[in-house]
């Protein structure tokens, strides 16, 4: 879990400042704080973009994205079955029909399916990097050509690239996730960043109740376009912010390095199939996946993983929280998915999951974990 790894004195030093002056609030438009916006500044200018808007979660920053992007009810929103199921929670908020579509064996969105799915209705597509790039060359001139919106939640993808392109960056707008799971740590949070100052604005305004942030208007009188929501992050959170994002070329660089390590020792087991990429260079590193024969062979794999300590990341263990065909809880909402057997409606997207183990790669991998984490995947491929 790499920001949360290294979660110490330089996040402490950043609150000691926050507390250090002779007010403190903890409100991030208080014109006395300055936290926020000191995150905010170094975010986009990591990132190469002219606007970032730090909010309170990663499904805040998705939420955000989609609104500003005019994501309203009846729209179609097409993104990938294989997701956490954020993105889509967000879509269904805004009264908008999720269309989830297969994937490939990159296991990102399949540029195909996501082709056949276009209709009058469809107003955007939400590519969602899952720790590395789908193919967003094919995806970004399909949405050109239809007249579609992309956003890129880049949730799980912070600091990947396709072919020298920060994810996050090719589409309209893109959105992040500070949590404990995703490569900078803020316990909670997330980012909205984009190049369109209407964009930025519009998530700003969603935000934070629907105010413009009026320059010279003291903010009781500031006027409002939209509904909104309070999705500001706090000036505690985004202290500890400013010190991760400071250290975001470390993690990047120690989570490749640890991940060609451990792959180098393993790629010649025989039954595992490696995921394939667009491109393996750009991916952030801090995960592994491989494929087996079959869902029980999978099953048996992370059996003998979990005797030696050894947990997976998703595949398995959350296998339901990200897979379209388990969304029982949202998708019947809607008339197309209806009376329908929603296991059968992505095949392709559910064989390739079942049959697949992820595993973390840890920033403070020393030689002795990796020599562990080798010796088990190992074990566990000679028991398969």
């Amino acid at each position: 879990m790499p920001g949360a790894e290294l979660i110490g004195p330089a996040e402490l030093d950043e609150i000691r400042e926050l507390f250090s002056g002779d007010k403190v609030n903890l409100y991030r438009y208080d014109p006395g704080n300055h936290k926020t916006r000191e995150l905010e500044s170094l975010f986009a200018s990591a990132m190469g973009v002219r606007f970032a808007h730090a909010v309170s979660s990663g499904t805040a920053a998705i939420h955000c994205a989609l609104a500003a992007a005019g994501v309203g009810p009846g729209d179609e929103v097409i993104t990938t079955a294989f997701t956490f199921v954020a993105p889509v929670e967000a879509i269904c908020a805004l009264g908008a029909v999720p269309v989830p579509v297969e994937i490939d064996e990159t296991f990102h969105l399949d540029p195909e399916a996501v082709e056949r799915a276009v209709s009058e209705k469809t107003k955007a597509v939400v590519a969602v990097p899952m720790w590395a790039a789908p193919d967003m060359k094919r995806i970004s001139e399909l949405c050109r050509r239809h007249g579609l919106v992309l956003i890129e939640d880049a949730a799980q993808a912070l600091g990947g690239r396709y072919r020298g392109e920060l994810l996050g960056t090719i589409g309209d707008i893109g959105s992040f996730s500070f949590d404990a799971g995703k490569t900078l740590h803020t316990g909670e949070g997330g980012i909205v960043i984009t190049d369109d100052e209407e964009l930025y604005n519009r998530a700003a305004e969603f935000s934070d109740h629907g105010h413009m942030h009026v320059d010279g208007l003291p903010r009781g009188r500031d006027p409002r376009r939209v509904r909104g929501l309070n999705y500001r992050m706090s000036e505690l959170t985004a202290a500890v912010g400013v010190a991760q994002v400071k250290r975001m070329e470390e993690i990047l660089e120690r989570s490749r390095r640890n991940k060609r390590m451990v792959k180098e020792q393993i790629i010649h087991l025989p039954g595992l199939a490696f995921r394939k990429f667009h491109d393996e260079e750009g991916a952030q590193g801090d995960t592994l996946i491989f494929s087996l024969e079959n869902r029980q062979a999978a099953l048996s794999f992370e059996a003998v993983l979990m005797e030696r300590g050894i947990g997976t990341k998703i595949l398995p263990e959350a296998f339901e929280w990200h897979f379209a065909g388990s969304w029982g809880h949202l998708l019947p909402d809607y008339e197309r998915y209806r009376e329908r057997n929603l296991d059968d409606l992505w095949p392709a997207t559910r064989a390739l999951l079942e049959r697949s183990i992820c595993l973390n790669i840890p920033v403070l991998l020393d030689e002795e974990k990796a020599t562990q984490l080798v010796q088990g995947i190992t074990a566990a491929a000679g028991e398969w």
